[in-house]
């Protein structure tokens, strides 16, 4: 594959990333950045697979690499990372080795076959792994900035997160106290909540013993005017 200059690999790659966003009906903003990254991440395995023999480490690099573009594109466009995580994947993935793999099969050349399985097995996870790991570490930002966002009584900010998907889809969408009871929940806000409690105690007693006091004062007051009528 390194026979053919590497402006001519970015060049077939990123046109084939745009090929695919087209088919996926990818909004028009899109297709440049995700030809860029489908480019780019071809780029990168194909260097890699020249230095390192395990094709588990270059798969799992170029996918972080088209991941991590991936969510930062979509946050500065505003659209759902997955748009342009698929079509940039998709050079990546091994449908030579299992095109070989079945056709070493029908002509009975069993080790080939299962040397080249294997092969685009073990790329077919790296490149799993690669976008799991981003999805991830991208959910944990995610829920720290909400969890952020809450501790510190932002309400606006907070709702802006909770909203981003949608933003992204350009769907309008009004979040309500049932929405976000549920998504506090699913943050499991409690040790916040405990903590707040915990901070005023005293406070909390002093306004509980004020407002006893001016309760039995009316009472008082009432239990008089009651006696002397």
């Amino acid at each position: 594959m390194m026979d053919i200059p590497i402006w001519e690999h970015f060049l077939f790659a990123a046109m084939a990333t745009c090929g695919f966003s087209i088919f996926f009906n990818a909004p028009k903003k899109l297709l440049l950045p995700s030809s860029v990254v489908g480019g780019v991440g071809w780029i990168i395995y194909l260097v890699m697979s020249v230095h390192f023999d395990n094709p588990l480490v270059y798969a799992f690099t170029a996918a972080i690499f088209i991941a991590v573009s991936s969510e930062i594109f979509a946050r500065l466009l505003k659209q759902p990372a997955i748009v342009i995580i698929i079509p940039g994947i998709l050079p990546l993935v091994p449908g030579i080795s299992l095109y070989n793999t079945v056709l070493y099969t029908i002509q009975k050349k069993y080790e080939l076959a299962a040397s080249t399985g294997t092969r685009a097995i073990i790329i077919s996870i790296g490149i799993s792994l690669g976008i799991l790991v981003v999805a991830s570490l991208s959910r944990m930002f995610n829920i720290y900035k909400l969890k952020k966002a809450f501790s510190s009584n932002d309400s606006n900010k907070y709702i802006s997160w909770v909203n981003i998907g949608k933003i992204r889809t350009n769907n309008t969408y009004v979040l309500n106290k049932a929405e976000m009871n549920d998504q506090l929940n699913s943050m499991n806000l409690e040790d916040i909540e405990e903590d707040k409690c915990k901070s005023k105690p005293e406070n909390s007693f002093v306004e509980e013993e004020i407002i006893c006091d001016e309760s039995e004062k009316t009472s008082d007051i009432k239990n008089k005017q009651d006696s002397d009528s």
